[in-house]
């Protein structure tokens, strides 16, 4: 190599680049394939704890299918990215779980077996041209026992629930013996008329991991059962309060939903017209508990309100304001420390309640949901019949305290028949007879729970009602649903923890399609608490004006006889007076408006400077260093050349 020219070096390590350019890459490519860094703000790309742990779990092979049509990706490039980033993913599953999982690759062609393999499975297709031709973009997997689940289409929309679809798959196949629920309710959620009979999504959802079986409100509670869901208790009798006291005590695993207004609910009784829905307890179990509620008290939160639009004002125009009996719990208020809500970002509540400790009650109660200490009670019957969100946020008074949502609940329960079961109509008449036969296959009766129960309690029904956290949006004559909130994630969590089951809890929290701006609604929520009861004011103020100015016009138009009114120069001083008072009104009424927007605006403006301007001044900094310490270095050069 001595005698090659410079040239000829120069040429020899150009090549030599080239190949170790491309041997990095093949390199790369093979061994560090799944290697990646998670930079996003919720780690939305890296596996959960959850999923690590489905995949050790998994004991017989599974094999996936996952359909991804050629054609598809030429008539949509966009969806390319998102289909690599779906099978990368899938192949990290494969190889996290070793040959417990095998994964096929299948290009379903229109009209060919791979096709008819894709339908028979009950996937989406996507038509692709005007000949009927189909695209295919989804998974199906099976196990050893001929159980399958399906993703029928991966949906650009659920990137961020990616996981979540993936590992609930990977799930179900390798558990089919599921989790048996009981569901006591008093709510249609298992089939709403407004829905067509359709459940609600949160029972859906509940379905891909539970074997949920509705019992109706009187319930009989057989050894099958291995948790307990009450959802709004009205209306149950003795024997089936008996029957619960006696399940919780047994086993101590239930969730209990009561509310002091189910807004849904009522929605519901309005169109099978039942009456309104008036708030739902379960007292004799509660006090037996230790457990204090009130069904005739609503939770206002001030701190935790949602802006919602209530109306038109006096001018006309809408009024947007904060309703304080609707809540958005975000992570700061959902306790970390709880496996039910550690991953939690958001939880939305309407009409909700609150517990406390019953007085000289052995019982814990640990919060997982709890409000700001901007809070206070408000009567439910202001909330139940037409609220008016503005009156009632000006009336809110807070208790300078935080209020405890949804908890859970330990200890050793007593029972709320100490003297054992109800007495029915018929038993004074088999005391007489000596039949003792129906009661021979019964267990004993229990006065106190023998361990410590594992008890959660939620004072909200709405929490698992589809308004409140989903948005739903039509997806080629399919029904695509997008979280806004941690709903049905929190009531599937608890189901996992009383089950037992805590493999699935860290996967479904992954991220939300809502990032609401904290800072302008600690903005908003400020403003609103300095200028709205001064609008209020100018707004009453304006309506006497008008209304004095009105009833004089009216009256002169009487006097005249229906004629042209001829008025006096008093009267003409005081309409022309009472219009100059109008339009100060109207003056003040909009400056008012503009001090509320006025921080919003200031913060807005200041995030437009920064990220226009910021940029380009740290660019021109940068550079002006750059030169200077280049001036300098050569500066100290060319003095030691002299030198």
């Amino acid at each position: 190599m001595r005698s090659w020219t410079p040239r000829t070096l120069g040429v020899a390590a150009l090549v030599l680049a080239v190949v170790l350019f491309l041997a990095l890459n093949v390199f790369s490519g093979a061994a560090i394939r799944n290697a990646q860094l998670d930079l996003t703000d919720k780690g939305l790309y890296s596996l959960s704890a959850g999923t690590r742990e489905v995949m050790a779990s998994v004991d017989e092979p599974i094999t996936l299918r996952y359909f991804l049509s050629r054609d598809l990706l030429d008539a949509s490039p966009g969806l390319g990215a998102y289909a690599a980033r779906v099978r990368e993913l899938i192949e990290r599953y494969v190889a996290m779980a070793g040959s417990k999982i095998r994964l096929e690759i299948i290009d379903p062609e229109p009209f060919s077996q791979a096709e008819d393999r894709a339908v028979g499975f009950g996937l989406q297709g996507i038509p692709l041209n005007e000949g009927g031709e189909l695209g295919y973009f989804g998974l199906a997997g099976t196990n050893t026992t001929d159980d399958q689940d399906v993703i029928g289409f991966f949906q650009p929309q659920r990137e961020p629930f990616l996981e979540y679809d993936l590992t609930r798959l990977v799930y179900n196949l390798a558990n089919p013996k599921k989790t048996v629920v009981g569901l006591v309710t008093g709510l249609p959620i298992d089939a709403d008329p407004l829905k067509e009979y359709k459940p609600w999504a949160t029972i859906e959802q509940m379905k891909q991991f539970f074997d949920v079986r509705a019992m109706g409100l009187d319930p009989e509670i057989g050894d099958d059962i291995d948790v307990l869901m009450i959802v709004h208790p009205i209306g149950l009798t003795d024997e089936a309060l008996y029957a619960i006291d006696q399940f919780v005590l047994r086993s101590g695993k239930a969730i209990v939903f009561v509310d002091p207004f189910a807004e849904e609910g009522s929605r519901s009784n309005a169109a099978m017209r039942l009456p309104p829905d008036a708030g739902s307890d379960l007292e004799t179990l509660f006090q037996a508990w230790g457990i204090a509620y009130d069904r005739d008290k609503v939770l206002g939160d001030r701190g935790s309100a949602q802006r919602v639009s209530a109306g038109l004002d006096e001018l006309g125009r809408p009024i947007i304001t904060d309703y304080v009996a609707w809540l958005t719990m975000n992570r700061d208020r959902l306790n970390p420390g709880d496996v039910i809500t550690s991953d939690l970002q958001r939880i939305n509540l309407a009409s909700a309640g609150f517990f406390d400790k019953a007085e000289g009650a052995d019982t814990t109660i640990e919060p997982l949901i709890t409000s700001t200490s901007a809070a206070g009670p408000i009567e439910a019957q202001k909330i139940r019949f037409q609220p008016k969100p503005a009156e009632i946020l000006r009336d809110f008074k807070s208790e300078e305290r935080a209020f405890v949502v949804a908890a859970r609940v330990g200890g050793r329960l007593n029972s709320a028949f100490p003297d054992g079961p109800p007495k029915k109509k018929d038993d004074k008449a088999d005391d007489e007879t000596g039949d003792e036969g129906a009661g021979e296959s019964a267990p004993p009766h229990l006065a106190r729970s023998e361990d410590d129960v594992n008890l959660v309690i939620v004072a909200d029904t709405d929490v698992l009602a589809d308004n409140f956290w989903l948005q739903v949006q039509e997806f080629f004559g399919q029904r695509l649903v997008v979280p806004t909130a941690n709903n049905g994630d929190f009531a599937i969590n608890a189901l996992d923890n009383l089950s037992g089951s805590s493999a699935l809890i860290g996967l479904r929290n992954r991220g939300l399609s809502a990032r609401p701006f904290d800072r302008v609604q600690e903005i908003q929520r400020a403003a609103e608490l300095r200028y709205r009861d001064r609008e209020q004011a100018l707004l009453k103020k304006l309506e006497e004006v008008e209304k004095k100015l009105t009833d004089l016009q009216t009256k002169e138009t009487a006097d005249a006889g229906g004629g042209t009114a001829i008025l006096t120069p008093k009267q003409k001083t005081a309409i022309a007076d009472f219009r100059k008072e109008m339009i100060r009104t109207r003056g003040e009424i909009r400056e008012v408006r503009r001090k509320l927007r006025e921080d919003i605006d200031g913060l807005d403006a200041s995030l437009k400077l920064i990220n226009i301007g910021a940029m380009p001044v740290v660019v021109a900094l940068g550079a002006i260093l750059l030169a200077g310490i280049r001036r300098n270095r050569a500066r100290r050069r060319y003095s030691g050349a002299l030198s």
